[in-house]
């Protein structure tokens, strides 16, 4: 059952609460944290609640980010008084922040009086005399279209999940394999590419607005029938250790997501040392190795909630080395590795 969720680690808003877009590429704000601030009645004062949570703001803030700040009030009152209301507690709000650290020139104000009510009531309420608080940055999105294919071209259903900076948003295709997923301009994006009863496919991109539209995306996926295998891209490990090498995590979540796409698929893990030469038999170091190398990616599936009797691990030593005579540290590496064998 598949359980991907469109989820973002980001916010996108503008003024307006809508997107700026226009042929494929939109202004928006990546946003980092939000945070809300609540005020008495008729009142402006930021109290120790509210200190409490923008000192918490300003030490949370990596880089370079902007403060976007926006004013409310309840709907008792004339529209006249409110607008000046939520100013004032606007302004009230960028005093505290700057006091507390956050740069004079790294804040944008905006008040809306009664006009967005959190709770709508025509009473005083609480919960609407309040500031939000966002951090984040300016950023400029563009609209990757694409096809998911099968490994002989023809359009099947599936999705796509891109990873960024901040971004990780999954989208899905249609019956005709068609997807369009907006991503943030100059950012390195590692996009997965899925569909049921086929391997993930890893695409690294990176969209510039000065490029012009990007051309239409198509990636073909390979089949995972029986007995076929394949290698978990970047899920190689130190020499002589079970310790994964920079990579390795995201290859994890990609193999994850293969498993939990494909809930009747199972698997082999199948353990790999790099070691010319003689055999390494049962019974040696290097055999109990590769062993456990495969029980490293076992146990990350079995704690993500992966059935165990979908799975197997085994070592194959270095019965199968990719390069049987490596002369370089890139050869060496992808002899130590863990493949998926659909079982």
């Amino acid at each position: 059952m598949l359980s991907f969720c469109r989820y973002s680690l980001l916010v996108l808003f503008t003024s307006s609460g809508v997107f700026a877009q226009t042929n494929g590429v939109k202004d928006s704000v990546e946003v980092h944290r939000n945070d809300t601030i609540y005020f008495d009645f008729a009142g402006a004062d930021v109290d120790a609640t509210a200190k409490t949570k923008i000192h918490q703001m300003v030490a949370d803030r990596p880089g370079d980010l902007e403060l976007y700040i926006e004013g409310h009030t309840d709907a008792v009152g004339t529209d006249a008084a409110n607008e000046a209301l939520a100013e004032a507690r606007c302004q009230a709000a960028r005093a505290a922040m700057i006091e507390a650290g956050w740069p004079a020139d790294k804040v944008e104000l905006r008040y809306f009086g009664e006009r967005k009510l959190a709770v709508p009531t025509q009473a005083k309420e609480r919960l609407n005399r309040r500031v939000l608080l966002r951090s984040g940055l300016p950023r400029t999105y563009i609209q990757l279209t694409g096809t998911v294919r099968d490994e002989v071209g023809n359009p099947i259903p599936g999705g796509a999940i891109a990873h960024g900076t901040y971004l990780i948003d999954t989208v899905t295709a249609d019956d005709q394999g068609k997807f369009a997923i907006w991503l943030p301009a100059d950012d390195p994006i590692r996009l997965d590419v899925f569909a049921r009863r086929h391997f993930i496919e890893t695409r690294d991109i990176k969209l510039s607005v000065a490029d012009g539209p990007p051309p239409p995306f198509d990636v073909r996926l390979k089949l995972a029938t029986t007995g076929r295998r394949i290698d978990i891209q970047n899920l190689y490990f130190v020499g002589n250790k079970t310790k994964l090498l920079p990579g390795g995590s995201t290859a994890l979540e990609r193999l994850y997501h293969f498993m939990e796409y494909n809930a009747d698929t199972r698997i082999e893990l199948a353990g790999h040392v790099n070691q010319p030469g003689e055999p390494q038999l049962p019974g040696t170091r290097l055999h109990a190795l590769a062993g456990a190398r495969a029980k490293v990616v076992y146990n990350y599936l079995v704690g993500r909630g992966i059935e165990p009797e979908r799975m197997r691990y085994r070592s194959y030593s270095n019965y199968e080395m990719v390069n049987p005579n490596p002369v370089d540290e890139r050869e060496m590496r992808a002899n130590r590795r863990v493949e998926i064998r659909v079982l």
